[in-house]
């Protein structure tokens, strides 16, 4: 039996349908805004955590911000005449968010294969290749990655990511392994290629395996095509990205 995660369950038809543009706030866009974020939602959508360390307050209402964990927000500040300032990390800003250029990124939790046999079994018997995977971040919590991977149009593809927290999590060289799982119907030939950024919440527990340390290597492996065995992607992140920052 497939197991795989409702948040995941996801058609190459409705990537567009991830933009919040559809809930418009209260302004029109003019050209494109003088600011853009990856950010982390806060409760009600009233503060943005960015993966750079700003922290946003929204002085806008983009109806279903609040309903998602990650989002792409562009804006401006309040007021205007601050716009074309350089942000810093750890500070306060009033933004209006352009409903036109703000975008939800699908997100799931990372599994435990360890504590899920059945899941493990049909990640590993079902998985596809990925055409590419880059710029990968961790940052308040999140694993974050852009993909590149070939879908047939309107039939549904499941995306994963899973780690064994016996086998995948080496303590003395700091390391954990995350491996990516990308599946679709293969009884249906593809049409279209999606190319678009996928975040996945980080295990917690992990964070006090490795509290006396200052870095973590992260290997974040998947399978680029069939036969050629697995590639890996590398970073690292601090014990403290495993939480939201607490500015």
């Amino acid at each position: 039996m497939k197991m795989k995660s409702k948040l995941f369950v996801l058609m190459a038809a409705l990537v567009s349908a991830f933009t919040l543009s559809s809930c418009l706030g209260e302004s029109e866009s003019s050209g494109y805004p003088s600011y853009e974020r990856m950010v982390t939602v806060g409760s009600g959508a009233k503060k943005l955590i960015s993966d750079t360390g700003e922290i946003l307050k929204p002085v806008n209402t983009i109806t279903g911000l609040d309903k998602v964990e990650r989002a792409i927000v562009a804006f401006n500040l309040t007021p205007a005449e601050l716009n074309g300032m350089e942000l810093k990390a750890g500070s306060t800003y009033d933004v209006e968010l352009d409903p036109y250029y703000c975008y939800s990124i699908p997100t799931s939790k990372i599994i435990n294969l360890h504590e899920n046999a059945v899941a493990s079994d049909s990640l590993i018997n079902s998985q596809r290749p990925v055409t590419s995977v880059s710029n990968v971040t961790i940052k308040n919590g999140y694993l974050t990655a852009n993909l590149i991977f070939n879908a047939r149009q309107y039939v549904p593809y499941y995306i994963d990511m899973a780690y064994d927290s016996e086998k995948d999590v080496d303590e003395e060289t700091n390391t954990i392994t995350f491996t990516l799982y990308f599946d679709t119907d293969e009884s249906v030939p593809v049409n279209v290629q999606v190319n678009y950024p996928y975040s996945f919440r980080l295990p917690s527990d992990l964070y006090y395996r490795f509290t006396d340390v200052s870095t973590i290597n992260v290997v974040l492996r998947y399978m680029a095509e069939f036969g050629s065995g697995v590639h890996e992607t590398t970073c690292t992140m601090k014990p403290d990205d495993f939480h939201m920052s607490a500015y």
